[in-house]
């Protein structure tokens, strides 16, 4: 069947995931980070999958992400990643969702809204480097004996984030930070996850005090850039199908702005993918597909709505309704997200963020 514009997500990859995760953070808890729609792969589908494979807890930026896992996994422990705006923080007490606290003034706003006779939890942010959220270590730590203090709240976790742990001096200066935090602290009962662990992390510093990691990347089966392959399977595949199939004459431009000019007569192919949709723009001129298990390279500007591919050297005829494979495995060949990031000089994190548009994203085994 030709697919005009479809990704498809592995439910079979994401389970097999989990379980590589969970083995490697063992014996931590694996919170799963499911904001931004779960990285692109559909907040609900990915939400379900984690829960029924096993994943501790659930984590997002958004009440609205929120109520979504809810809908789909009601018995999953649902943290809340960032600050709650003020209007929000009645219905995050009335959900029983988790949030993160980075100021005092939030550890007492919540304290007055829930309700000794069922304690909001709640979890500590140190601001240990990242300079988003989260208190300086000073402040979090009157705010933690402040938590243990009220009856209508309770400490849940403490945590921070990791900016760039591939950076073994920062990183290592913020685990000191807390360890001396924690130091600073009368024994907490082993309920209270202790997290900084991301999926950069859990790879390259593997070790800590730690009693929970948070992991989205690694759960789609990609590995960051510079970190080892602990075994995952990528889920996500990227299709389409050629639309038009003609010949042009050396010396024709191709695409907006004449940015490539043909050097031979060519056969081109025409693919209903554009930056609309999320693919690239920065991968005009440099960016390829697999068409036949073949690279093809696309040629000028990608535009709104459409690609435009050298067919030229396939070595098979083709014709409208030809599969073609934007990220993923056709034949031998791959074109992987890390690639799609590489050429068009940013991170996986937005390449995923950015299947939108008139993406068909659907689940497969």
């Amino acid at each position: 069947m030709a697919w005009r514009n479809r990704v498809e997500v592995s439910y079979g990859a994401l389970r097999r995931n989990v379980a590589v995760i969970r083995a490697l953070a063992a014996p931590r808890a694996v919170i799963a980070v499911v904001k931004a729609d779960a990285y692109g792969l559909g907040l609900e589908r990915c939400a379900r999958i984690y829960h029924e494979a096993g994943v501790d807890a659930m984590a997002c930026a958004t009440i609205g992400e929120a109520d979504k896992i809810r809908r789909v996994a009601p018995e999953s422990r649902i943290l809340l990643l960032g600050s709650p705006l003020p209007e929000e923080r009645s219905a995050v007490v009335a959900s029983g969702y988790e949030p993160c606290l980075s100021t005092i003034e939030e550890v007492h706003e919540f304290a007055q809204y829930a309700s000794p006779h069922a304690p909001l939890p709640v979890h500590i942010n140190v601001d240990t480097g990242m300079g988003r959220f989260g208190a300086r270590p000073a402040d979090a730590l009157v705010m933690v004996r402040e938590v243990l203090a009220w009856n209508s709240l309770r400490l849940a976790g403490i945590m921070t984030h990791y900016p760039m742990a591939e950076n073994a001096e920062i990183a290592s200066q913020q685990e000191r930070t807390m360890a001396e935090l924690l130091e600073q602290l009368p024994p907490l009962p082993a309920s209270v996850w202790i997290h900084w662990h991301n999926s950069e992390g859990l790879l390259l510093r593997p070790a800590g005090p730690t009693t929970a990691v948070r992991v989205g990347l690694l759960l789609t089966g990609i590995v960051p850039t510079g970190c080892p392959d602990p075994g995952l399977t990528p889920a996500l595949r990227w299709v389409s199908s050629l639309a038009l199939v003609k010949h042009l004459p050396r010396g024709h431009g191709i695409s907006y702005n004449r940015q490539y000019v043909l050097t031979r007569d060519s056969l081109t192919g025409i693919v209903p993918v554009g930056y609309a949709d999320g693919y690239p723009i920065a991968l005009s001129n440099c960016g390829s597909v697999l068409i036949q298990g073949h690279r093809c390279p696309v040629l000028g500007r990608v535009t709104m709505d459409y690609l435009i591919v050298d067919l030229t050297d396939l070595p098979v005829q083709v014709s409208p309704g030809e599969p073609v494979v934007l990220i993923g495995s056709q034949g031998g060949a791959t074109i992987s997200v890390q690639d799609i990031a590489r050429l068009a000089r940013t991170i996986p994190y937005d390449i995923l963020c950015g299947l939108r548009g008139r993406c068909d994203i659907v689940g497969v085994p």
